[in-house]
């Protein structure tokens, strides 16, 4: 479907979405209070940043000259190594590096906005957020194209909009848009169209480009390089295939092995960093007993239990997971790659001892694959859009509720009807179909056990 000047239906929801994110940041100025976005994770992505540029210092040993100041006023959270009590950042600098280009556009404009230089003033704030917004823009740019080699011009429109304005991206975009996850959603969607550009005629840049961009997905959270197995089942569909793709990797091998490489020289900088500071080139930076469960993964208490639920308070991804049904019977090449990918990835996520990942809106570790999610997605809205005019009425009903539905629960985190980290059953039901919570709301939460859940009593 096209429009004047042909603006696509599709492009013109990007254009919504890019304006909703800008209108909703401007509109709740969170970056006015500076601690309300370079906030517990982030304190350690962003860390890399004022370290270097305003500090100058990546050891931390500044830290040492006022550490009440620097640790306990919540401006770095470095890890302490013995035997020398050295000071680690504890993630690794992916996101810094993402941050960096609008990190320097506030540090040059800071002064003559009449704010401190000093990393931690509401323009640097501001460049977090807005940041954020960029990448995920972008990422929808990507996922557009992705989508519109296979399905209609008003199957992706709904798709963009439901993927973003419909689900905890959308809170992940605004209100912690300096959380990783917004990021990720941008890098994933535009790893989709650099495979399945690869596939199409694979080519040096695009191996040189591909491999950049899978290391920079997994240096801003390496749990993400399961992205690799996307990549390598893309388009298998039989065991005729997978023998094929074996011949291709065979043939392309220089290819295979610069695409490696390229993904290794984005972590070059973190070896480097590691090494200078705790002589190992690889570094387990987590040492405050933070680990997986490889054998006890929470896999239904993290989709479908109350606490953090994915598919309790993002529902309208139940679509995308009844999406992988039409995806096997008419998109097929998507169809493995995806389903192995998102198995391994739910496993994995739900194996490490803090499950349920701290204070946040839902299970804000799944936000990162929503691009990769909006694949079956797509296939379920195809599907609902051919079927026969009464069903196809009654399923876009119950599509456009489960979707206000995941709407209703952003509104509802936002005034605290659902709660950050101890939501129950009885507290979701309190609060179902109301903005605010009750009075009763406070004493029908069961908090986690942060200790107990690092020695996997979880």
């Amino acid at each position: 479907m096209k429009l004047k000047k042909n603006i696509s239906l599709s492009a013109l929801m990007v254009i919504l979405i890019a304006s909703v994110l800008v209108i909703k940041a401007l509109d709740i100025k969170i970056y006015n209070t500076p601690k309300k976005v370079i906030d517990h994770d982030v304190i350690n992505f962003y860390s890399y940043l004022p370290a270097t540029f305003v500090e100058k210092d990546l050891t931390l040993s500044f830290i040492h000259n006022d550490f009440n100041h620097y640790v306990c006023g919540n401006y770095y959270w470095p890890e302490i190594v013995p035997p020398d009590s050295t000071f680690v950042i504890k993630t690794t600098m992916g996101l810094s590096m993402l941050y960096c280009p609008f990190f320097l556009m506030a540090h040059l404009t800071a002064k003559p906005l009449g704010y401190p230089a000093d990393g931690f003033s509401p323009p640097y704030a501001a460049a977090l957020v807005f940041a954020c917004i960029f990448w995920v823009v972008l990422g929808c740019v990507f996922l557009r194209k992705v989508l519109l080699r296979r399905f209609s011009e008003l199957t992706t429109t709904i798709v963009l909009g439901v993927t973003v304005l419909a689900t905890n991206l959308l809170w992940y975009s605004t209100y912690e848009g300096a959380y990783s996850h917004g990021f990720l959603f941008g890098l994933i969607c535009i790893f989709l169209y650099q495979t399945e550009q690869w596939y199409r005629k694979p080519s040096w840049w695009s191996t040189i480009t591909l491999g950049l961009n899978i290391g920079l997905i997994a240096l801003v959270r390496p749990s993400d390089a399961l992205v690799v197995v996307y990549f390598l089942l893309y388009g298998i569909t039989s065991w005729k295939d997978f023998v094929e793709r074996l011949q291709l990797y065979i043939h392309c091998l220089p290819m295979m092995l610069t695409m490696a490489a390229s993904a290794v020289v984005i972590w070059i900088p973190q070896i480097i960093y590691w090494h200078v500071l705790t002589g190992h080139l690889l570094f387990y930076s987590y040492t405050n007993n933070e680990h997986f469960f490889w054998t006890q993964p929470k896999l239904l208490e993290g989709i479908f239990g109350f606490r953090k639920g994915w598919l309790i308070y993002t529902p309208v991804m139940v679509f995308a997971i009844l999406g992988l049904i039409p995806l096997y019977k008419r998109h097929r090449h998507y169809f493995y790659a995806t389903l192995v990918f998102l198995v391994l990835n739910l496993y994995v996520l739900m194996c490490w001892w803090c499950w349920w990942y701290g204070g946040c809106f839902g299970q804000r570790s799944m936000v990162d694959c929503y691009g990769l999610l909006a694949v079956p997605m797509a296939a379920f809205v195809e599907w609902m859009l051919n079927r026969k005019r009464i069903p196809r009425i009654m399923l876009l009903v119950l599509f456009a509720a489960v979707s206000y539905l995941s709407f209703f629960h952003y509104k509802q985190y936002k005034h605290e009807a659902i709660h950050y980290e101890a939501m129950t059953f009885k507290a979701y039901v309190d609060s179902f179909g109301h903005k605010y919570h009750s009075e009763r709301f406070w004493d029908l939460l069961d908090w986690p056990d942060y200790e107990a859940a690092k020695q996997g009593i979880r």
